[in-house]
């Protein structure tokens, strides 16, 4: 059999793989039956010759292929010419061999790269989740660590984490492992995913300049309560601020979402978007002014002249009366 499979979603893609390792059979079994191919230097005879290899003490043989039909695909020249004929080569795969074909990226339907294997090869895609099948699939996976969550809470997950779904998973059997037999919170999330401080050092500063300290104060004490220091509160701050101060620049400049992200280094989709929308509310001056306000509660903090938490709530109440 061939099978491709392709697409953004590299932990479902990778579930998928093992599944398909895991059916040649055991580990002692599995690996004297498997041959891999990667690299910039496949050559096609090599890959048909491991496919005409009968298995042994197994009933199937697996070749795994990577990036081969990306290069198809983007017409790589420093691929070998053989491979134009990928199609005429396969024809003739002994039945006992699984071919699996593994790529990064989304191929297109219908053109050369997936023309290339034949009609009966077996394609699965996957793509990243859109945010109503995100929050099933976070759903299902609760469910699969013997865990609940409230809607509120798998949405929350989802948009702090993105569709980053290896980390996702990660994240909720953390969650599950932590709550145990009760449903997972919202402070269960605000306590666990790291991204949740960037959440709320994102609602602190719209509390700020919606001059509504009390919500800025109890936001930045939420940090503090997490773990984090009243100077990792300033420095956090002060990232964003910067980042805001950036983003207004380059929006200037007529710098498109994608390469803004890359720019200030936000590879979170979440935090870029929430980072571009919050950059519309603010202009520079008035970034400019809380930056040096953040830098001289930090002087007086590490020169002893003020109280750390005094320090704070005085920055807030400042900033929220500017």
């Amino acid at each position: 059999m061939i099978r491709v499979l392709h697409g953004e979603d590299e932990y479902s893609r990778s579930e998928a793989l093992s599944r398909i390792r895991a059916s040649i059979g055991p580990d002692e079994i599995r690996d004297p039956n498997t041959t891999i191919f990667e690299g910039r230097s496949i050559q096609l005879d090599e890959v048909i010759g491991a496919c005409q290899m009968y298995p042994f003490m197994a009933d199937r043989r697996l070749v795994l292929v990577y990036g081969v039909l990306e290069r198809i695909q983007s017409r790589d020249k420093s691929l070998g010419d053989e491979w134009r004929d990928l199609s005429e080569s396969l024809s003739s795969l002994p039945a006992t061999t699984e071919l699996v074909f593994i790529e990064q990226i989304t191929l297109r339907e219908n053109a050369v790269a997936l023309r290339s294997v034949g009609p009966s090869a077996n394609v699965q895609r996957f793509q990243k989740k859109e945010r109503g099948e995100l929050e099933a699939w976070i759903r299902d996976r609760f469910a699969y660590y013997d865990s609940t969550a409230s809607r509120e809470s798998v949405a929350r997950i989802g948009s702090l984490v993105g569709s980053d779904i290896r980390l996702l998973d990660q994240e909720i059997k953390k969650l599950a492992l932590y709550a145990g037999d009760r449903e997972i919170s919202q402070s269960d999330i605000n306590l666990m995913v790291p991204d949740s401080r960037d959440a709320n050092i994102f609602e602190a500063i719209d509390a700020v300049f919606a001059r509504r300290p009390a919500v800025a104060l109890r936001l930045l004490y939420i940090l503090l309560s997490g773990g984090e220091t009243i100077h990792g509160v300033l420095r956090m701050l002060s990232r964003q601020v910067r980042l805001l101060i950036l983003t207004i620049d380059l929006r200037a400049q007529l710098v498109n979402q994608e390469e803004i992200g890359k720019r200030i280094g936000l590879t979170n989709s979440w935090a870029l978007d929430k980072t571009i929308r919050q950059s519309s509310n603010f202009n520079i001056e008035q970034l400019a002014n809380i930056h040096r306000r953040l830098l001289a509660a930090d002087l007086a903090i590490k020169k002893g002249e003020m109280d750390d938490r005094l320090s704070v709530e005085i920055l807030v109440a400042e900033l929220s009366a500017a």
